[in-house]
Formats: structure tokens, C-alpha cells, sequence
């Protein structure tokens, strides 16, 4: 390993210790082409965004390296908003993504943190998360600062901890720029906790399947009518909307030939004139650089595109994929440690080539107490799940059709 891969690398094991302190801040050098930007409050933010829940990883660790490079394209070609959270990359996020930015001007850069309200027992709880949160990003102040992940589960501990008004003190004290929430409730919860404070944004799951299949529209309509500004999460449906069935593939490919299927859902989102940014997981540099080119190369969303992204949608209903993001959230809870996201995106991947043979080659591949027949029905997944899904059925299901998959190829 090189000198530097290992410093960096270092870094992140020491906690966020600073090994690159007393190098001096980075000058952002900008490249010729720049992503486009939409307002939000007074500010120009890129429409498109780092989100840093599905960072580079290598050998189990975070490859800061890898995530170093990332940074530094982003920067270089404006695209300078990062999105992280207290419990993503198993609680590494913070240290990575703030032991890379402290190389930067701290006006360079938007910086997007979250105060997990399944975590929050009291209202002490908020500053003792958010202080650490400071201390992890090595920053005085968030840009936009989130309750995080408010649905059924979550809201009474929103409300009973006035997680709101803690927050609030915090805006004062100039620590947070603007005061948002993260939400994957219903539209009624929605409208509710809209109505009950004065919000900067919100956070929504909006993509074109999303659109069809759950209530991402009705979502969208209710922040709009309420002027509240939208930030998007998982506009690609955690990658799915990058590994197409078969038909909605081709589908897409005879309409839109100058799109791949990641720039198609970016671009579909960017219709929403309600959005200020979108957040993407990007794994790798290449991913990257792909999103950003959508974005330096940037051409407006059209109506006969939107007839396409119904039509593709409908292509994806009709293959009876499950609709799971892999957001890990059933995994926090899982008692048994099943790989839930993999066995669903295995599962999906299936019911879109109809290889069955490799279906099973590859789910046999998990380690056994990973597997779909462990579950003990606990249904703790179920009540994590931002989808709402009946995760044990579901399991049951994949068990059930793994054990005769190999007979379809």
C-alpha cells in the first residue's frame, strides 16, 4: 500500500484522528463544466448530491482513498453538497466524509447531518447526539440539519422530546443553517407534521417507480402545496432503478438512447420543480462522475420522457419485484443478522432475468445464518422498514422460491 493510501486509510481506523492536520486548507480548483443549481433560501445548491450511506468500501472498511477522490471530483466540478447520518456505513460515515472535508474551506461546502429520532429518549439526547455529530464531521455548524427518519414508529419520540425545539435553540445559536426533517410516513403523518412547525425542507423518497407504486406523489404534493422545499432521497430506489428488467431495459433504451438508466431517473426527479437537490449513494468514482456528467451535461426532463418513465414503471410492477431499497434499516433490528437487502436484491434480480439456476448459486453463497429461513418472525424488521413492508412474509416467500429456482434457467 502506498504512503498515502495508508495515512488516509489510518485516519479513518484512529476514529477521525486528524493525521493530515497542519497541511492547510485545499483550494477548490473548478473545472470548466459546473453541475447546475437550483435556489434554496438565498443559496445556490447543486441538483445533485453526495449522499454518503453507501460510501466506497474495501476489505470491510470505508476506502477513504477511493472516497478522497470522490470528494475531490465533487468539489471541482460544484456538486460541494454531502449528505450523512448518525447510524450510516455502521456508524463510520461522519468520521469519513468529515476527515475528508476538513481539507477544504469550510464555506466551500455544504454539509447535511441527521438526529436519529429512534435513538432520542430525552431532550438531553438531542445535544449529546448532535454535539457528537460536530465532533465526528470536525465542524461548528451544519447547513442543513434533519430529525431523522420521522414515521410510525419514530414520531412519538419526535414529539414527546420536543425534538423540534431542541433543534430550534441549536438554529439560534448559529449551529444549524436551516432545520428540517427526514420522513417516511404516511401522507396524513405527513401533513400533520408539516402543519405543527415552521420547516426550511423536507426529505423525501421520490422516483418515477415510487411514483406509481406507493405514495411518493402524494408526498411531493403535500411539501409543495405547503411551500416547504423538497430534498430527495433514493431517486434510483437504491440502485434498482440502475439494474432494469429485461423489458423495461429495452424499453427504455429504444425511447431514450441518450440516457443510461441512472441519468433517465436523475433527470426524471429534476421535473419536480419543488427539489432543490437530490441525494445519490454513489459507491465509486466512476458512479460519480457518471451522475455528474447528467448534471454539467444537463438537458430538461420532457413530457414524452414521462410517458416513457410511466410505461417503465409499469414494465417493473408487472416482474413482482419487492420493493426494497436496501437502506439496512430492518438490519439494525434483525436479532438473527439476515442479510434482508441481499437476499431481496438476489430475489429481484431473479424475477428480472429468470435465472434460477444463478439465483441460487448466489444465495447459497450467504453465510447460513443469513439466509431467509432463519427468520423468527419477530417482525422487528417490519416496524424499521421506511417501505412498510411484511418483511417475514417476504422472507418466506424467497425461501420458498429459492428451493426450486435451480430447475429455471
Amino acid at each position: 500500500m502506498k504512503r498515502r493510501e495508508f495515512i488516509i486509510n489510518s485516519a479513518l481506523a484512529l476514529g477521525g484522528v486528524a493525521l493530515m492536520s497542519g497541511c492547510g486548507k485545499k483550494e477548490v480548483k473548478k473545472a470548466e463544466n459546473q453541475v447546475v443549481k437550483r435556489k434554496f433560501d438565498n443559496l445556490e445548491i447543486p441538483l445533485i448530491a453526495l449522499g454518503c450511506m453507501r460510501l466506497p468500501m474495501r476489505d470491510g472498511k470505508i476506502d477513504m482513498v477511493e472516497l478522497d477522490k470522490m470528494v475531490e471530483y465533487a468539489m471541482e466540478h460544484g456538486a460541494n453538497y454531502f449528505d450523512t447520518a448518525y447510524m450510516y456505513v455502521e456508524g463510520k460515515s461522519e468520521n469519513a466524509i468529515g476527515e475528508v472535508l476538513k481539507k477544504y474551506p469550510r464555506e466551500s461546502f455544504f454539509l447535511t447531518d441527521k438526529n436519529p429520532a429512534y435513538l432520542v429518549n430525552s431532550p438531553e439526547d438531542v445535544h449529546k447526539i448532535f454535539n457528537e455529530q460536530l465532533k465526528k464531521c470536525q465542524v461548528e455548524y451544519f447547513d442543513n440539519y434533519m430529525v431523522h427518519n420521522i414515521n410510525k414508529n419514530t414520531i412519538k419520540n419526535y414529539r414527546d422530546n420536543d425534538m423540534y425545539g431542541e433543534l430550534l435553540k441549536l438554529k439560534k445559536e448559529g449551529k444549524i443553517k436551516h432545520l428540517g426533517f427526514s420522513f417516511h410516513g404516511d401522507p396524513d403523518m405527513l401533513r400533520e407534521v408539516i402543519k405543527e412547525h415552521k420547516w426550511d425542507f423536507c426529505q423525501l423518497q421520490i422516483n418515477y417507480l415510487d411514483w406509481e407504486v406507493i405514495n411518493a406523489k402524494e408526498l411531493y404534493e403535500i411539501a409543495d402545496e405547503a411551500n416547504v422545499p423538497v430534498i430527495v432521497m433514493e431517486p434510483l430506489r437504491g440502485g434498482g432503478l440502475c439494474n432494469l428488467p429485461e423489458k423495461a431495459a429495452e424499453k427504455l433504451k429504444d425511447d431514450c438512447p441518450n440516457d443510461t438508466q441512472a441519468s433517465f431517473g436523475l433527470r426524471w426527479v429534476t421535473s419536480k420543480p419543488r427539489v432543490f437537490t437530490i441525494l445519490s449513494g454513489m459507491s465509486n468514482l466512476q458512479q460519480l462522475k457518471e451522475n455528474i456528467d447528467t448534471f454539467t451535461n444537463f438537458r430538461e426532463f420532457t413530457e414524452a420522457e414521462e410517458k416513457t418513465a410511466h410505461e417503465v414503471a409499469k414494465i417493473i410492477q408487472s416482474q413482482g419485484a419487492i420493493n426494497c431499497t436496501a437502506c439496512r434499516y430492518c438490519m439494525e433490528v434483525c436479532p438473527r443478522g439476515i442479510n434482508i437487502p441481499a437476499i431481496f436484491g438476489l430475489y429481484n434480480v431473479y424475477k428480472s432475468n429468470g435465472n434460477g439456476f444463478m439465483f441460487k448459486v448466489n444465495y447459497e453463497a450467504l453465510k447460513e445464518n443469513e439466509r431467509a429461513d432463519k427468520c423468527i418472525n419477530c417482525h422487528l424488521c417490519s416496524k424499521n422498514c421506511p417501505q412498510g413492508l411484511d418483511i417475514p412474509a417476504l422472507l418466506k416467500k424467497v425461501d420458498a422460491e429459492v428451493k426450486v429456482a435451480a430447475d429455471k434457467r
